[in-house]
């Protein structure tokens, strides 16, 4: 997701007066400047909910919260504003009177403290692009928004995608990413985790992974990246791909920071596979590769690398066959490793990663990403050790900063109630055991065994109480 914006604002009786202040591209490009600019104000996505609004323009995401409760009741024929001279955009939001809202607060300290207390849930987000429309300057005409968003690397891609006569449906869930902006393509990923995510399947990997009969623990994997020679087929495809000094060049307008998550998104993933598989892909490895990776499945730009690490987590979580949040943590580890070790082990994986793809239907994310971060790490100009070093510094301070809690998907919950079911299994186990023995032996005997029972309860209840205590939330 791109940079979120300050939205400036002001109440007047029931209504919100949002003002946004867009930053052009034509005229305006400092030397030296890489960031990326609206080109077409018409280019919009809103969503609104209680207490916020997100707008997307173009390439900009506008994000505001709102100390009064929006009135969603009628939200018809909502008209912006578009002032060229000083590139601002403003639009009027209607309010609940303050008799009508949920809880008025007397206090307006109060009021701005529990406000600022509500967290932004994209499922009650409401999507009222088709109930807006656009005035320019003075323009009697009022426009309808438009949606033609980028894509790809770099968001360089425009228009519609090429099909490679594959079924997108089978293997993204965006096949028409020019049509749905990157906020939508956050919210869409959200809602699916949420649906997806298993949690019996959780459950069952929480304590050790249940390794199939065969297959290797990858939580046991050692890396080599040394092991980074690339054969013929590799060398011949990095050839191809970088011969021409046209194909190095990076986009007129590109962020840096869009780039590189992108890169750790599809790194990450990779680094599972190599996991899962030893090092050695296999048939999986195409949809291992592509579907732990948002920017892949998704379309979708981040510009936060803790939001990219929140999402591999997240979706390791939830669709590959070992769902551990301990390995999902190593993942991250060994892709910080790889950062620092060797661009050369990455070049390759790249290169393993287009053969995937190029033998089936994921052949589209070869040309719309592959191909292209496989130029990026082989550009030592703008994509140097140094570069990729300051990533792996910077994603290693990123996982310090990552906890359960912050995937949403409410694993502290679910591992304490896995706990509490052992602690309940241990006894009911303990005392059919105590019932048995009381039977069968004299008074004594029972006493003493009874003791014993007693002490191994104990000391049954003392392991799983270390567990929770020392569970990490």
């Amino acid at each position: 997701m791109t940079n979120s914006t300050q939205v400036n604002h002001s109440y007047k009786d029931n209504a919100c007066e949002l003002e946004l202040h867009v930053r052009k591209a034509k005229g305006q490009v400092s030397e030296g400047h890489t960031g990326r600019f609206v080109e077409n104000i018409r280019n919009c996505d809103i969503f609104i909910e209680d207490y916020h609004v997100l707008i997307y323009l173009d390439v900009q995401l506008y994000k505001f919260r709102s100390t009064r409760r929006f009135d969603l009741k009628d939200l018809k024929n909502i008209c912006f504003a578009f002032n060229s001279k000083d590139n601002v955009l403003q639009v009027s939001l209607p309010c609940l009177p303050h008799n009508e809202e949920e809880h008025p607060e007397k206090n307006s300290q109060e009021n701005k403290t529990k406000t600022a207390e509500r967290p932004l849930d994209l499922w009650k987000l409401k999507r009222i692009t088709d109930n807006c429309l656009l005035k320019i300057d003075d323009n009697a005409e009022l426009l309808r928004p438009e949606a033609s968003y980028g894509y790809g690397f770099a968001s360089k891609f425009r228009g519609r995608i090429k099909t490679f006569d594959c079924d997108l449906d089978a293997i993204t869930r965006m096949p028409e990413p020019d049509r749905i902006s990157p906020l939508q393509r956050l919210i869409d990923r959200d809602i699916d985790e949420m649906k997806n995510f298993c949690r019996d399947q959780y459950k069952l990997n929480f304590v050790e992974l249940q390794v199939p009969d065969g297959l290797d623990n990858p939580m046991h994997y050692t890396y080599n990246f040394k092991d980074a020679t690339l054969d013929r087929d590799e060398e011949y495809l990095l050839h191809n791909l970088t011969a021409k000094p046209e194909q190095m060049q990076m986009p007129d307008q590109y962020d840096p920071m869009e780039v590189d998550c992108g890169l750790i998104s599809i790194l990450l993933a990779i680094c599972y596979d190599v996991r899962f598989t030893s090092n050695e892909p296999n048939c999986e490895s195409a949809w291992t590769r592509s579907i732990l990776s948002a920017t892949l499945t998704y379309f979708e730009p981040f510009i936060s690398l803790k939001d990219v690490a929140i999402s591999f987590m997240r979706r390791s979580l939830i669709y590959p066959l070992y769902r551990n949040y301990e390995l999902s943590r190593q993942c991250v580890e060994d892709c910080i490793a790889a950062l620092q070790n060797n661009s050369q082990w990455i070049l390759k994986q790249l290169l393993i990663t287009h053969d995937c793809f190029s033998l089936n239907e994921r052949a589209v994310f070869n040309h719309y990403y592959i191909e292209d971060y496989i130029r990026y790490v082989a550009n030592q100009n703008i994509c140097s050790n140094s570069h990729l070093q300051m990533l792996a510094h910077n994603l290693k301070n990123v996982l310090f900063d990552v906890f359960k809690k912050d995937l949403g998907l409410g694993l502290q919950e679910l591992e304490t109630e896995l706990l509490k079911e052992l602690i309940t299994d241990i006894h009911i186990a303990a005392s059919s055991t105590s019932e048995d023995e009381s039977v069968e032996t004299e008074t004594d005997s029972s006493s003493t065994s009874s003791d014993s029972s007693d002490d191994s309860d104990s000391d049954g209840d003392s392991v799983i109480e270390q567990k929770m205590e020392s569970l990490k939330l």
